[in-house]
């Protein structure tokens, strides 16, 4: 007798696992043969690189944490799969898309972080230093963002941190070790203005504009030279369009000018190059045009002008600086900006250099609350204190 064997047909679990385990492959392979990126466009930012394997970092876990955000940023068409991934969370009626709310009135808000330890360290270090350079009038600007100012634009019952709240933390905290800059009332008494991007999360020229005024008063700044807005660009889509893939009506850009001619010199000084102008204007032929701003972010930026006064200034900042900076260039005879972000030389030699009569930490907060950076630049800066 014959014994007939059946061969049973694929049931289509078989085929739907095939076809997964030829997606996974074909995008590893994609993914492994594609050349990494240094810098996103698209996002206005470096991209993570593949991390060296050391075997302290494998144990303690950093070197996972690494290799994660490198396959993250890596990924094979990254900036196609965030623009889909945002179109496909709208049908589905999420309003939250990689961290960036899709606000009333097509607003994007970023965010808020949480306060974070490494928040304390760099307060620690702030007092120190304050505490180091007494004869110096030393002061504090954090700006909240959109989403601390105008939380109600927000989508109903998004859980975001209270900016405010973390404000009032940080001055208790500080205990007076500095003079700061409160401009939160402020901006949200003009909350109802253009002080925010619609698809960035920087201020815009009109919002620090406002923090200004306030600096002025308690800088003891002398009132400045009438400023006229002038727009650049009505064109520009920031970080958080191209980070959520929300597509939103673009933004309008405005410088603020002297109305009476200003001279100066801009000097990038790792660069080794010079401008005669605050303003990059070819930015505004790219996409970071944000960057039109002191050309963008730079380690260490100085500032020569003709102002008729004796004092100096040193900005400890971000990128919420770089249209802020404008506003001071009648008020101090030379500002330097460093961004620790990008920088690596010693402070005390910096400050040996010249003797700066103020210093200022202008950052945007929720920057601040993620940079872990700035207590180990203020600790090259430790030395025997100033006597008054």
């Amino acid at each position: 007798m014959r014994r007939w064997i059946r061969i049973r047909e694929p049931s289509s679990n078989a085929w739907l696992g095939l076809w997964f385990l030829i997606a996974l492959f074909s995008f590893g392979a994609l993914n492994f043969f594609s050349k990494d990126r240094v810098f996103s466009e698209t996002e206005n930012r470096y991209l993570e690189q593949r991390p060296v394997l050391r075997l302290s970092e494998l144990m303690d876990g950093r070197f996972m944490s690494s290799y994660e955000k490198y396959q993250t940023d890596q990924f094979f068409s990254r900036d196609s799969w965030i623009q889909f991934r945002s179109a496909a969370d709208r049908f589905l009626g999420k309003n939250e898309s990689g961290g960036v709310y899709l606000g009333k009135g097509e607003q994007l808000y970023e965010k808020p972080e949480k306060l974070e330890q490494q928040v304390w360290n760099n307060l620690d270090a702030i007092k120190e230093f304050a505490g180091l350079h007494r004869d110096k009038g030393i002061y504090l600007l954090l700006a909240p963002g959109a989403a601390g100012v105008k939380p109600e634009g927000l989508p109903p019952f998004a859980p975001i941190e209270d900016q405010a709240g973390q404000l009032r933390q940080i001055h208790e905290y500080l205990e007076g070790a500095v003079q700061e800059i409160p401009v939160y009332g402020t901006l949200r008494e003009h909350r109802e203005e253009y002080l925010y991007y619609r698809t960035d999360h920087h201020w815009t020229t009109l919002g620090a504009w406002y923090a200004f005024l306030k600096a002025e008063q308690v800088m003891g700044l002398e009132a400045g030279p009438d400023m006229e807005a002038y727009p650049v660009t009505n064109r520009f889509q920031g970080t958080l369009a191209s980070r959520s893939g929300y597509r939103v009506p673009s933004d309008t850009i405005s410088v603020f000018w002297p109305r009476q001619e200003e001279h100066l010199v801009v000097t990038y000084v790792e660069e080794q190059k010079k401008s005669a102008s605050l303003y990059a204007s070819k930015k505004l032929e790219g996409r970071d045009q944000y960057g039109v701003f002191l050309d963008g972010n730079h380690p260490v930026v100085r500032i020569r002008t003709m102002a008729e006064s004796e004092r100096t200034l040193l900005i400890f900042k971000d990128s919420y600086a770089n249209c802020f900076v404008p506003f001071l260039t009648a008020h101090f005879r030379e500002i330097v900006l460093v961004d620790p972000r990008y920088y690596y030389g010693n402070v005390d030699t910096l400050m040996g250099e010249q003797e700066f009569t103020d210093i200022l930490f202008l950052y945007n907060l929720n920057t601040f609350l993620e940079d872990d950076v700035l207590h180990f630049v203020l600790e090259d800066s430790k030395e025997k204190p100033t006597e008054v």
